[in-house]
């Protein structure tokens, strides 16, 4: 499980920002899995308004 925070203000801005990064977030979220970097069995992640 993932838990992505977000600076968005809206949930279209950040969904459109997630899609066009997806490769990204998923590879820093299974560096992260496996080198077990968890907050209570979940994996997170923030994502930042640039």
């Amino acid at each position: 499980m993932c838990r992505l925070a977000t600076t968005f203000l809206t949930q279209k801005q950040a969904f459109s920002y997630l899609q066009k990064n997806r490769t990204e977030f998923e590879r820093i979220a299974r560096t992260r899995l496996a080198s077990g970097e968890l907050e209570d069995g979940i994996v997170v992640l923030s994502m930042l308004q640039i």
